[in-house]
């Protein structure tokens, strides 16, 4: 693996062809004008959209039609908006069926992110996150069946098989494992050519979980020990989260099993100000998603006032995945300067700003 998982390179004469799905509820009204602003700056991208949860439901008879299914195959990557469960299918097909195996959450703070944090410029730090194993998808079952598996394990601690319960297994192979070891240090080694540290930081519980775990922590460590040039640091999962908002100037890239990723992502974007402000790109060997960290709102449906940072910045990791870097950063400085300025920031930012506004005057500074 090289740092071309980040990226995608179409062949001279492959349409840039990129599918848009753009969820449930509050979640169009921050897709579409993403949308716009993306093709005004690449005006040769092409977006076609896929149809989805209810209306695809009244349209197709089904949350995911096979017309979606088949857009999404014949597309460079895909825009998805969020799922409040009826999009969830094109959700798990993104994921698993299209193989897109890390989740790449940056967390960077801005000045405007209305954080509730003392010091906030200290978060820039990038989370790395499994995007298909561990506890994800939901592998479940009614706790007596553990009884037969129970018996042949003599070192387990005996589950309570007396007691009414559900069990959760988690899945966590080497393959995978070592593929998200090695984004983590491709992308140290990207951030460390601009000026990070280049340190990669595992965090995870290999003090109770030494099968899963503990073997993710080996081959984290050995898989940094081959980039001679970076650092590396481990940290219990819980020390990790109050090291992650104690000292998050320590951090540079973080990489951490699914579950552990999806909590501590939240956790972090709560330090800059908020779910709204964090953005997502997940990534497998031929395929490429990016949406927003953020759910689909359904509080805010209709009312355009969602927050759509998040959005904005998710789109600007597709340009940068495409290759067009130029243009990413020009959203990029777009949106920062907009929050600088504090004149037109929305209400979970402290301001009075409709979605339109803020788009609007992200538009202005483009």
């Amino acid at each position: 693996m090289s740092a071309g998982i980040f990226r995608r390179t179409l062949a001279p004469d492959e349409p840039a062809l990129i599918c848009v799905v753009a969820g449930d509820d509050a979640a169009p009204e921050v897709v579409w004008p993403t949308v716009e602003i993306l093709q005004r700056l690449v005006p040769e991208l092409r977006f076609v959209r896929g149809s989805s949860g209810r209306e695809a439901e009244e349209r197709y008879g089904a949350a995911f039609p096979q017309e979606t299914r088949e857009l999404i195959d014949r597309a460079v990557c895909t825009l998805f908006g969020a799922s409040g469960g009826p999009s969830r299918p094109v959700l798990w097909y993104l994921r698993w069926s299209k193989d897109t195996r890390v989740n790449i959450r940056p967390v960077r703070w801005q000045p405007g992110y209305r954080s509730p944090m003392r010091e906030p410029e200290h978060f820039d730090f990038v989370i790395v996150r499994d995007n298909l194993e561990g506890m994800y998808p939901p592998r479940e079952g009614d706790l007596a069946e553990l009884a037969a598996l129970a018996s042949s394990r003599s070192w387990w601690q005996p589950p309570p098989l007396d007691r009414q319960g559900a069990y959760a297994v988690r899945i966590c192979t080497d393959e995978q494992m070592a593929y998200v070891a090695q984004a983590a240090c491709e992308l140290a080694l990207e951030r460390k050519a601009q000026g990070y540290p280049g340190r990669v930081t595992l965090g995870a519980k290999y003090s109770i979980q030494p099968r899963t775990d503990g073997r993710f922590r080996e081959i984290v460590r050995e898989t940094v020990r081959r980039y001679g040039e970076l650092e590396y640091q481990e940290f219990l999962i819980d020390d990790l989260a109050r090291r992650m908002v104690a000292v998050p100037e320590s951090l540079d890239v973080v990489v951490l099993s699914n579950e552990h990723g999806d909590i501590l992502a939240d956790m972090a974007a709560g330090c800059i100000g908020g779910l709204g402000l964090a953005p997502s790109g997940c990534y497998g060997p031929t395929y490429a998603y990016f949406e927003p960290v953020h759910g689909s709102a359904p509080d805010l449906a209709g009312k355009g006032v969602i927050n759509p940072t998040a959005m904005l910045l998710s789109g600007a990791m597709l340009l940068d995945y495409l290759g067009y870097g130029e243009q990413a950063l020009r959203l990029r400085e777009a949106v920062a300067e907009v929050y600088r300025r504090g004149q037109v920031l929305p209400p979970d930012q402290g301001g009075r700003a409709t979605t339109a506004e803020f788009v609007e005057a992200v538009r202005h500074f483009l």
